[in-house]
């Protein structure tokens, strides 16, 4: 699945808020994490890309480099007070739709456990906002078609796991 630039910036984001590290450390994390690595997938140099756009966004600042166990030295980052308040405000943000919660919203749940962080009042939140939508697609038949039976049936099925979640 592509991910949008955003998303790649906001999971980067929230690693460094972590712990100041490399970008070959977070393209590492990324790909061993097994819960982070079954909801997203990150090149290196797509988390380099995103390493250059949070900077140039001040959101993070190198702080120094170190030695490569191969290769050239390696530039540290760490979060700036505006990138930690942005990584804070979208952990906490619920998605708009229910198709960004397969990866935008999960993301978010397996980024705050990793930081021991309740994902409970998130999921609550969550299904306040699907709610409408969930409402208006229980009413709807659809029997023929196929887009409004996918989304119905997907929609229930968020919104059990949701519940759970906020249990």
């Amino acid at each position: 699945m592509r991910l949008n630039d955003a998303l790649a910036d906001h999971v980067v984001l929230a690693l460094v808020v972590e712990e100041p590290q490399h970008g070959f450390a977070i393209a590492k994390i990324l790909a061993t994490d097994e819960q982070l690595s079954q909801v997203i997938t990150l090149t290196r140099p797509l988390v380099y890309r995103s390493l250059s756009t949070l900077v140039a966004r001040g959101l993070i600042r190198a702080t120094h480099t170190e030695p490569g166990k191969q290769g050239r030295d390696r530039t540290v980052y760490r979060a700036t007070a505006p990138g930690r308040r942005v990584n804070t405000e979208w952990l906490s943000s619920v998605v708009d739709h229910p198709r960004d919660a397969r990866v935008d919203l999960l993301a978010k749940f397996v980024l705050r456990t990793r930081r021991g962080l309740s994902n409970s009042s998130l999921a609550r939140r969550q299904i306040a906002a699907f709610a409408p939508l969930s409402e208006r697609l229980s009413r709807t038949r659809t029997n023929k078609d196929v887009v409004s039976m996918w989304r119905k049936e997907s929609l229930q099925a968020t919104m059990s796991v949701l519940r759970m979640i906020a249990d």
